[in-house]
């Protein structure tokens, strides 16, 4: 099972998404959650800080995980880690892995493509 930690970035009632790029090999063109697979030995809270900061440039503290939820379809079995993070400095930059990011509300998430972490997310 491949394990994948998830920023869960809140400003009032919304959220931040970022779009994969259409070159990515998984999930091309999904909005998704800042987060990433995690490297051999580490654990979910350092694969969240690791992962927001070279997808976003922000600097978090990732405070607890808050639920963990598993995702399996005809390629991957994935088991997603969940943080609520606080931004603690750093402005959005966004990686080549992705094109794109807004801020939205859970309405608004049905006119998006959605990757499966974020409609688990919000089951």
């Amino acid at each position: 099972m491949i394990e994948i930690s998830k920023s869960v970035i809140q400003k009032k009632e919304k959220f931040l998404l970022l779009k994969r790029a259409s070159h990515s090999n998984s999930y091309p063109d999904m909005w998704d959650f800042a987060g990433g697979k995690h490297d051999p030995g580490e654990t979910p809270t350092q694969a969240v800080i690791r992962e927001t900061k070279e997808e976003t440039l922000f600097d978090i503290e990732p405070g607890n995980e808050i639920r963990t939820e598993e995702y399996h379809d005809e390629k991957y079995d994935l088991l997603f880690h969940y943080f609520t993070p606080k931004i603690l400095s750093g402005e959005l930059i966004l990686s080549p892995d992705h094109s794109d990011f807004k801020w939205i509300s859970k309405e608004e998430m049905k006119d998006f493509e959605l990757h499966p972490s974020v409609k688990l997310f919000f089951e």
